[in-house]
């Protein structure tokens, strides 16, 4: 039998009725996005297929539009030359069929040149670019597999002023050092690099996840709170721009207190424009104590008896690692388990956030209620941020958790200066007999 506590993670598509299969995909993340491919003669015509076909696989990534993402293709040897502009291919379809009949010449490697084209045309109004519209990102994905034979500094330089974002990718022979002169900071999320072409394929979803990752949510609370003082509503476009990608990490560390074992509340939510809500924490102790994440149609429940540890009225650490097949339940810093998930949507940012709010009557959570004391609560657009963190923020522990630093570090210190004593003791002793 499973165990009466349970910890509940659901998630829906959107609040609209979308048919078919629901794409993994950087929902509501809407780009200029170039790719600048290197048709040299050293890529050769069967490598260049494989370039073809990544480039069609990394377009599924991302909701095609006018108002959303455009994507154009630059290739260059010789010259840069337009395959196809921003504003010429409106569908996911149609951008994919033209990426798998990219043209391949041969020549020389001028990526300075390239860089310098996109800089000037491939982002322009004339060439189907939104230059008037912030929201929107100028994001360039270089793909080369040899050093330039042109200098790229320069150009490289002026084209990140002007606001694009680069993304660097070496194939074999293809210098590191070039590599980070073109990329975009920090280099260890836009520089890329493969033996071969046949590996190009296993870095698309890092990929991906670096162009999802372009913001970096976090909500603190600077002291202890209490939640009512928390009990309001953010527009999601200004908490989160671009929207949440479709890995993230959500960790709270909080503490239930006594009532809140008699009724149900969020202590987060997101509703959409029409007021539905789309995915939310929700502590539900009516008849079975339980806590989750949710949205309606995929649904994922932990029964675990860790959970139990979590109405204790204790201080606690909860994470949870969403990620495209699967999300992973950590509790005070331990993994309890880890589910496999089906397809869904991202949020719609057009609506508002709520942080807490009790669920029979969508009233803000009350002084009186005193449900729960919210230490700290942060949303990161990278999954893996939930294995990554550390447990002595937590008000119960970290006192321990703090003294066993402080142990360790004056045990280092006492090390370190008995050695420091004895080597220079050891040493004026010699010198003192090599004198007499």
């Amino acid at each position: 039998l499973p165990h009466p506590l349970a910890f509940l993670w659901l998630c829906s598509i959107l609040a609209c009725k979308c048919s078919g299969k629901a794409r993994k995909s950087c929902k509501n993340v809407h780009y200029d996005l170039v790719f600048i491919l290197d048709t040299s003669s050293s890529v050769g015509k069967e490598d260049f297929e494989k370039v073809r076909q990544w480039v069609s696989n990394l377009v599924e990534t991302f909701e095609i539009g006018p108002d959303k993402t455009r994507v154009g293709v630059v290739r260059y040897s010789d010259r840069p030359t337009t395959e196809f502009d921003l504003g010429r291919y409106q569908t996911r379809e149609e951008i994919k069929k033209a990426a798998r009949n990219i043209k391949y010449y041969g020549g020389n490697t001028n990526t300075g040149d390239a860089l310098r084209y996109i800089n000037t045309y491939s982002f322009s109004k004339e060439a189907g670019g939104r230059p008037s519209d912030p929201p929107i990102k100028k994001v360039a994905i270089l793909l080369t597999d040899g050093r330039s034979q042109d200098y790229v500094m320069d150009a490289a330089t002026a084209a990140r002023k002007a606001g694009i974002r680069i993304f660097a990718v070496g194939v074999g022979e293809a210098l590191k050092e070039e590599l980070d002169e073109i990329a975009s900071e920090p280099k260890s999320a836009h520089v890329f690099h493969v033996s071969d072409y046949n590996a190009i394929d296993k870095i698309r979803g890092k990929l991906r996840r670096r162009l999802c990752e372009r913001v970096s949510v976090q909500v603190f609370c600077s002291s202890l709170l209490s939640v009512t003082f928390l009990s309001h509503f953010f527009f999601p476009r200004g908490v989160f721009p671009q929207g949440l990608p479709d890995e993230y990490a959500f960790v709270a560390t909080f503490k239930f207190r006594k009532a809140s074992r008699r009724e149900d509340w969020y202590i987060w939510q997101i509703i959409d424009k029409y007021g539905i809500p789309q995915v939310w924490a929700l502590s539900s102790l009516w008849e079975q104590p339980s806590i989750g994440l949710t949205k309606d149609a995929v649904r994922v429940v932990f029964r675990n008896a860790r959970v139990s540890d979590l109405f204790d009225r204790n201080w606690h650490k909860i994470a949870l690692s969403i990620q495209s097949k699967s999300v992973s339940l950590y509790i005070d810093c331990k993994l309890v388990q880890t589910l496999p998930i089906e397809d869904r949507e991202n949020i719609d940012i057009q609506g508002k956030t709520v942080i807490g709010k009790r669920l029979y009557d969508s009233v803000p959570i009350d002084v009186s209620t005193e449900s729960f004391d919210l230490q700290r609560m942060v949303i990161y657009c990278d999954s893996r941020h939930a294995e990554l963190e550390t447990c002595c923020d937590i008000p119960s522990g970290p006192v321990r958790c703090c003294f066993v630093c402080v142990y360790i570090y004056i045990y280092i210190y006492i090390y370190i200066y008995i050695y420091i004593y004895i080597y220079i003791y050891t040493d004026t002793l010699s010198l003192d007999r090599l004198s007499k």
